[in-house]
């Protein structure tokens, strides 16, 4: 029997792949909207920070947002780079920077904090160019380990006020069986415009304690963000309906 899982818009299809092949379909709809900050208001954030140690990004859209501004520079502007997980690291690779960094237990701020070394010497500066609206996990951790963080917005994140009627009318009538959460913000999103219904697979723990607080019914966190992690996390959820 086929199953349907729902998630917000994803940059490829090896999610929707792998979800064929495990027998069940993948909707994507979007969630959120996502939009470069003016280029003078990033630079003019920029200006002043000066001899850059590490350059940690935190999602794939901020290399994008980066590039639309025309400040892909950024992220050579240090002498290391970090990225918050595997899918970051990728759109890295794929550009040709060398990734000194990934978190190996999960795709999260408080993840990379915990593995991220602490300083040797001065100057011990760590620039995070992401989202205007963060999680909130990744900067203590850098600073308590003696880190000074510089985090500069490039771009911000606004929830959808709309949905596709047959993806509410497919949600509404049970047709989904798992929730993707990719995000804290598509947890909102998808409580405001679809209700909170269906079983949820929470992708980092931010994402997880969102659903929670939501008030999904059945809230489990993928072990690590890899499709293959997510569609083992999914099965568990079938197998408990």
């Amino acid at each position: 029997m086929t199953w349907r899982a729902l998630v917000h818009t994803q940059r490829d299809s090896s999610l929707a792949d792998a979800v064929a092949a495990a027998g069940g379909v993948l909707d994507e709809v979007d969630l959120i909207d996502r939009h470069p900050l003016p280029a003078e208001e990033v630079r003019a954030r920029l200006d002043g920070i000066a001899d850059i140690e590490w350059v940690v990004v935190t999602s794939p859209y901020t290399v994008q947002a980066l590039q639309e501004l025309g400040l892909e520079s950024v992220l050579a502007s240090g002498r290391n780079l970090a990225a918050v997980g595997p899918s970051t690291a990728k759109v890295l690779a794929e550009l040709n920077f060398v990734v000194d960094l990934v978190p190996s237990g999960g795709s999260s701020g408080a993840a990379l904090a915990a593995v991220f070394p602490a300083p040797q010497d001065h100057p011990h500066t760590v620039l995070i160019p992401g989202a205007k609206q963060t999680a909130g996990t990744l900067e203590p951790g850098l600073k308590a380990k003696g880190w000074q963080v510089y985090s500069v917005p490039v771009y911000e994140t606004h929830e959808t006020t709309t949905i596709d009627e047959q993806i509410a009318e497919s949600w509404n009538s049970g047709e989904y069986s798992v929730f993707v959460a990719t995000s804290p913000s598509t947890v909102r999103a998808a409580a405001a415009l679809l209700g909170t219904t269906v079983p949820t697979l929470a992708i980092g723990p931010s994402s997880y304690k969102a659903a929670i607080a939501a008030g999904f019914p059945r809230v489990l966190e993928s072990e690590s963000p890899t499709a293959a992690d997510m569609v083992a996390a999914m099965t568990r959820i079938l197998q408990e309906r």
